[in-house]
């Protein structure tokens, strides 16, 4: 199984603010019990910043005769330093929110910012938990079920939001497209919100079965946004309205990253996470790494994009056979960068965390020895972490990773690289007999030639001897939106005449990161 860091160290060096949180036992919270439905809507048009909503256990239900579509809902914000908390008083037996129509109602609808909402159940509705306008607010160890459209919804300008360790279960029970576990933002033509939902966290929850939808939407406007170390479970995806996958990224920079999926042969499902683009812009460089995925079957894809740009990493998928399909996407074999210990082609404070959690002999999901090695002695000790110390405070921001792209043979002597190559120059080492010759070619299909009806390119590259070694590396750069790249040896000889080309191998293909 996937190995994991400790949560708390990650937190406190990560993106949500809200993580790293720590009450002061100085500061006077009030704690309110309420025991009644009535109560709790009292309490929370009341709360105040460090005031402590406490629920007995039992059932909280909105009255039959009640129009409002929120149940229950709230204004206030807390501060960085008095969160506003609700909770059960007993997580053993958490009190139950219910709106007892599952084609209307919204149970829990917040609208403040420094909220904790936390081991609560949340079920019988339309929509189950609301995160509008809040910022650094946390739902954690909630269950999330029987659910008309999406369980959870971080939506208009919400942005620095965790949902950790929650169990979010059959949704889209009235409507399938919009069935979905944890939604992020809006659609394009949603007028009445805000689009920006940037930098949020979905962190260790279980997701399934009977989602309808895809388990995570990340929608077009929003940046950054992270889902790791969750379990996905595809019984019951519908396949409507696009929704076929564990994660859908229509935003940028998202990380999706340390998940487990299984597919349970749901027929539905046709990717394990899925790129779209629903704007020119949009859907852009996604990192996808350390994830397990088990698809059943190689006619699913481990990541689809078309005109999505992504790089996919270290991914272990079952079955084998099972590839990704999008022409900016990228299957990167290796990050080769100086103190990028979790080979994600970034050096940052994460890479710190990891390191510390190995000297500490803690589990951690991937290291590269190479890249954490930094005085080169072969051994990963202290004196690494400080020079990656040393390194993260002096910056050096200009430093790109190294990265080593995916290609197969085709035939003897030609070579098919990974997608997502467009715009960059590639680096080539093809390896021969010393003292030989090799003539190269390179091509890719450009969509732009030919006034935009597409032409295969291809370029001589020349005779190229190779060096002592029998090495020849050549250096080419794609036009944009180029697709399908490969490399080819024309003839290879040496001084007593032709050699067999099935012999040259093609040793490594990199580029740098942008």
């Amino acid at each position: 199984m996937r190995k994991k860091m400790i949560a708390a160290l990650i937190a406190a060096l990560f993106t949500c603010e809200a993580m790293a949180f720590i009450p002061d036992a100085a500061n006077d919270t009030h704690q309110i019990y309420v025991s009644t439905a009535a109560e709790l809507k009292t309490a929370l048009t009341n709360v105040r910043a460090g005031d402590e909503i406490i629920l007995k256990s039992g059932v909280y239900e909105d009255a039959a005769s009640s129009g409002k579509w929120r149940v229950f809902e709230a204004a206030a914000s807390g501060t960085p330093d008095n969160h506003i908390i609700i909770r059960s008083e007993d997580p053993a037996h958490p009190a139950e929110l219910c709106a007892n129509q599952p084609e209307k109602k919204c149970v829990l609808y917040i609208t403040g910012s420094y909220w904790e909402i936390r081991d609560l159940k949340i079920r019988n509705a339309a929509k189950g938990i609301f995160l509008a306008k809040s910022e650094h607010s946390i739902i954690s160890d909630c269950e999330v079920s029987e659910i008309g459209d999406e369980a959870v919804h971080i939506i208009d300008d919400s942005s620095y939001n965790l949902v950790e360790n929650c169990f979010i279960h059959d949704t889209g029970t009235v409507n399938a497209k919009y069935g979905e576990g944890v939604y992020i933002g809006s659609a394009k033509n949603a007028t009445e919100y805000g689009f920006e939902c940037h930098y949020n966290t979905v962190r260790g929850c279980r997701f399934g079965p009977n989602i309808a939808a895809d388990h995570v939407d990340i929608k077009e406007y929003t940046i950054g946004n992270l889902v790791e170390y969750c379990t996905f479970d595809g019984t019951g995806i519908q396949g409507e309205n696009g929704g076929n996958s564990f994660v859908e990224i229509k935003g940028n920079d998202a990380v999706i990253r340390y998940n487990t999926g299984h597919r349970n042969g749901c027929e539905k499902q046709l990717y394990g996470f899925d790129l779209s683009q629903q704007l020119e812009g949009w859907g852009q460089n996604a990192k996808i790494y350390g994830n397990e995925l088990y698809l059943d079957t190689a006619d699913c894809f481990v990541v689809k994009g078309w005109n999505c740009s992504a790089e996919v990493f270290n991914n272990q998928v079952d079955p084998p056979e099972c590839t990704c399909d999008g022409n900016r996407v990228m299957q990167v074999l290796a990050y080769k960068l100086r103190g990028d210990v979790n080979e994600d082609g970034l050096r940052n404070a994460e890479d710190a965390a990891c390191m510390m959690q190995m000297l500490l002999t803690k589990e951690i999901p991937h290291i590269s020895a190479q890249n954490a090695d930094l005085n080169a002695d072969g051994i990963l000790n202290a004196a690494d972490l400080t020079l990656l110390k040393q390194l993260l405070l002096r910056g050096d921001a200009d430093e790109k990773a190294e990265i080593s792209f995916a290609f197969v043979k085709e035939d003897a002597g030609k070579w098919r690289m990974t997608e997502g190559l467009s715009e960059r120059s590639v680096t080539l080492t093809v390896a021969a007999e010393p003292d030989s010759e090799l003539e190269l070619a390179w091509g890719c299909w450009d969509p732009n030639a030919e006034n935009g009806s597409g032409k295969w390119l291809m370029e001589n590259l020349g005779k190229n001897p190779t060096d002592s070694s029998g090495n020849v590396q050549v250096t080419v750069k794609l036009p944009p939106d180029a697709r399908r790249m490969a490399l080819e040896v024309w003839s290879y000889t040496n001084a007593s005449g032709k050699l067999d080309i099935d012999t040259v191998e093609l040793v490594s293909a990199v580029t740098q990161a942008k």
